[in-house]
């Protein structure tokens, strides 16, 4: 198994898949996820295109299920750090380090990927859509529409 940028895809990452699935944990549209459980608790990581969501099972601190969302735009820093029995993912964001536990292939693989879709470029055809609506519509006038267009596009060529 391969992702799109020809980087192979670690066993553990499929079957993190599986298993989020079966959990009822929504993995549409994710990238990549992996597993662990702490404390009686399942963890996934789940990395998205624009961000990163931490997803638990339930237990957790005796808070039950829960997910959280992390912009991909507050991620400082991702590492992938070995350890001696597990490695680790590493991400720091605004003076917070979330660490998630994972074999080394599998952090390294993560690491990776979340570095790269930092600095990828994101995605705007769908706002560019939705501006092109609203300025068809009359909502936004030809100067507000090429701002706004210019801001996610930048100035147009000549």
């Amino acid at each position: 198994m391969s992702s799109d940028d020809g980087m192979t895809v670690p066993d553990h990452c499929a079957q993190a898949l599986d298993r989020a699935r079966r959990h009822s944990v929504d993995t549409t549209g994710a990238l990549a996820v992996a597993h662990t459980r702490t404390g009686g608790t399942d963890l996934y990581l789940l990395v998205y295109p624009d961000r990163l969501e931490l997803a638990s099972t339930g237990g957790l601190m005796g808070t039950g299920a829960g997910r959280e969302r992390v912009p991909l735009t507050t991620v400082d820093r991702v590492t992938a750090r070995d350890r001696l029995i597990r490695s680790s993912v590493e991400i720091d964001t605004g003076g917070t380090t979330v660490s998630f536990s994972a074999d080394r292939r599998t952090a390294a693989y993560l690491a990776a990927l979340i570095r790269d879709r930092m600095t990828a470029a994101p995605d705007n055809s769908a706002l560019l859509g939705h501006l092109a609506e609203l300025h068809a519509a009359g909502i936004l006038t030809d100067d507000e529409y090429a701002a706004k267009r210019a801001a996610l596009t930048g100035p147009p060529t000549p």
